[in-house]
């Protein structure tokens, strides 16, 4: 699922925020460093990849949480690019940006390739340390992206400064024996059916409430479901230092706490062990889902689960979690090869060729969907969790139309940091309404931002 402030309460905002991470990333307890040696030999011509030449020689430094990722494509990337030595190191995500300041500050340990995973984006970008992709040497052009991805790509200038790892238009995924027991049926089609809107949600909510002798709800947490409907009322709310609280958030914080009010809620709170273990549990029916989720969120927690689950769009439209960009560090002396790696493992068919159908990335470039509708009807590895339900395309083809994103500052993450905060304590005291939560999150952004005029 920022940007470093100039005060030391926002670092302390960094801490925070990069420990409640979503999203799209897995975490590695201990970092490891590994060099891989740079062997092979050349398979493309240069045209293939970015314009780089496959004869480049130098060597690049990638830091990552995902080892086996890495483990599986850099040797497949030193086939193409013999002499680019990759020396990567896995970060655990939650460290990533506290690790990166080290190095800037230091001046001695930065890596050439950038994450800028979703809840610390806004402040990555604002640092000004990541070069506009859309110059030389890369030359890539922002019209290549889906739609809605350059505004969560580029930095307060307009310039495109990370392409994504993978692409996180999301919707829900939904237990299918829970929605059989509870909801009449486990057909995606007919579940969305019953769901078409939020008052539509919680009144079966009740139903399932009533039923199950309030052992089963509608979501795992009052987070989960605040950032499914927080994000699908997607718009800019930050203009310079002001920030349009009510505006943006009014109306899905009164959405939640009708859904908190009616007991439709699990008591859990988002990426902790209990959370997780919900999964296999059983006591939710539906958990918001990116591409990525079927990996790290329901494979990882569900081991069993095979044909257990479906997916649909959510009630009012679709919405992004989490997700990371993949930037070149500014002053890296191998920005060549930083960006011959980027588009080897991220943009490349040769690439895709793994990251896609392996670890069920999906590209943001428009050229990927055009290319290569064949893949997408086969399916990936993780459609079996589904019941065989096609993942690519029904994301592609029923939740990426109507996905939308807000752009990406420092005060985004600042805004996301004070609401973490205070969520787990909305979730348990039903004596806060929403009108008191909206003042007190105002208050608490004013808190970590002194300098800014909340609305």
């Amino acid at each position: 699922m920022k940007q470093l402030n100039k005060t030391w309460i926002v670092l302390t905002a960094v801490a925070s925020i990069t420990m409640v991470v979503l999203s799209g990333c897995s975490s590695s307890d201990t970092p490891t460093t590994n060099t891989t040696p740079a062997t092979g030999n050349s398979a493309s011509t240069a045209a293939k990849f970015g314009g780089v030449s496959t004869d480049l020689k130098g060597t690049i430094k990638v830091w990552d949480w995902d080892e086996a990722f890495l483990k599986r494509m850099v040797p497949e990337f030193n086939k193409v690019f013999p002499n680019v030595k990759v020396e990567y190191t896995v970060v655990n995500n939650g460290d990533f940006m506290q690790k990166l300041q080290s190095g800037i500050a230091s001046g001695s340990d930065v890596p050439d390739v950038i994450l800028g995973e979703m809840n610390y984006r806004g402040q990555l970008f604002d640092l000004g340390i990541l070069d506009n992709l859309e110059k030389a040497p890369y030359n890539f052009a922002k019209s290549e992206l889906l739609d809605y991805l350059p505004a969560i790509l580029s930095n307060a200038k307009g310039e495109l400064v990370g392409v994504d790892q993978s692409i996180t238009p999301a919707g829900l995924a939904f237990r299918r024996d829970l929605a059989l027991k509870y909801l009449g049926t486990e057909d995606p089609t007919a579940v969305a059916a019953l769901l078409p809107d939020w008052k539509a949600f919680i009144e079966k909510g009740k139903e399932v409430k009533e039923k199950s002798g309030g052992t089963v709800t509608m979501f795992a947490s009052f987070d989960d479901a605040y950032r499914v409907i927080r994000e699908q009322a997607s718009k800019p709310y930050v203009t310079g230092t002001n920030i349009n609280i009510t505006e943006r958030f009014k109306q899905p914080i009164e959405t939640v706490f009708s859904m908190r009010d009616a007991g439709i809620l699990g008591k859990y709170e988002s990426y902790t062990p209990g959370w997780n273990a919900s999964f296999a549990k059983g006591d939710n029916i539906f958990y918001p889902m990116a591409p990525w989720g079927a990996k790290w969120n329901i494979s990882a927690n569900d081991k069993d689960g095979i044909g257990r689950w479906g997916l649909i769009a959510a009630p009012g439209g679709s919405y992004t979690y989490g997700g990371t960009s993949i930037g070149v560090f500014k002053d890296s002396k191998n920005k060549e090869a930083a960006w011959a790696y980027i588009y080897f493992c991220y943009l490349s068919d040769e690439g895709l060729a793994i990251s896609y159908k392996e670890f069920g990335n999906m590209p943001g470039i428009k050229s990927f969907f055009e290319k290569h509708k064949d893949w997408l009807d086969a399916g990936i590895e993780f459609d079996k969790y589904f019941k065989n339900q096609n993942l690519s395309k029904t994301f592609f083809e029923k939740i990426v139309p109507t996905v939308k994103a807000d752009p990406q500052t420092k005060y985004n993450a600042i805004v996301q940091t004070a609401y973490s905060s205070l969520y787990p304590l909305w979730m348990k005291d039903n004596s806060i309404s929403a009108a008191a939560a909206l003042e007190k999150l105002k208050g608490e952004v004013k808190n970590l931002a002194p300098e800014v005029s909340i609305k």
